[in-house]
């Protein structure tokens, strides 16, 4: 049996102020190179379980339970809903993807080329002066650089039309199989799921409330009780 990539049990995140119960997980875990979708509606606790999954929470919230990682997972690949989130708006894209990854100018260049960008054309511009799609482009591009283990997006395609967004869809499909990433996705959008063929789970009132028969199997399985 393949060990998890990460594993949680006894997870319950608070608000570290008033204490607020925000989000409970008996027992969870993701498989490398696997594809899974969170759903559930707008405050359902789909960003707080991608917080829990990638073990940073921020200033303001705290996590008690046990999450544990394999030696795989390193840096954790990061899609925000608008592409413009992951990039400083005053530096051109390729130079501060080159940057924060570390990549040298040809792999950044391959990188564009992997989610359909011209590296020639784009390169050199600022944030400001990309599409949205072309945005969200470039973050999914930075996320992918060195084939992490783990990728986690948070509501990528809802701030696309819907041709945008099947489109980006299929650039994260494409781009987890080629590296063997394990792909979280966080939405309110069915199709997200559908055209991923991707393990479900839905959120509700901060608990999980519903499992796909493949992600149930994976819970009853490789977690210990």
């Amino acid at each position: 049996m393949t060990a998890p990539l990460i594993a949680c049990s006894d997870i319950r995140i608070r608000t570290r102020r008033e204490h607020t119960l925000l989000l409970a997980v008996d027992r969870l875990s993701l498989a490398p190179g696997s594809r899974t979708v969170i759903m559930g509606p707008s405050g359902a606790g789909k960003s707080v379980l991608l917080q829990a999954l990638s073990g940073r929470m921020p200033g303001n919230l705290e996590m008690q339970g046990t999450r544990t990682a394999s030696a795989a997972v390193g840096r954790i690949g990061f899609v925000p809903q608008r592409g413009t989130d992951a990039l400083h708006p005053l530096i051109p894209v390729g130079a501060q993807i080159s940057l924060v990854s570390t990549a040298g100018p040809a792999e950044v260049a391959d990188a564009f080329r992997s989610v359909g960008l011209d590296p020639e054309t784009l390169m050199r511009r600022r944030p400001a002066e990309l599409s949205g799609g072309q945005a969200q482009r470039a973050a999914i591009a930075l996320a992918f650089l060195g084939a992490p283990a783990l990728v986690i997006a948070d509501e990528p395609t809802s701030a696309l039309d819907n041709a945008t967004r099947d489109e980006t869809l299929t650039i994260l499909r494409a781009l987890s199989d080629r590296a063997g990433s394990a792909l979280v996705v966080a939405t309110h959008d069915p199709v997200v799921a559908e055209s991923l063929d991707a393990d479900r789970i839905d959120v509700a009132g901060g608990r999980i409330a519903r499992l796909s028969p493949a992600t149930a199997n994976l819970l009853a399985t490789a977690v210990p009780a």
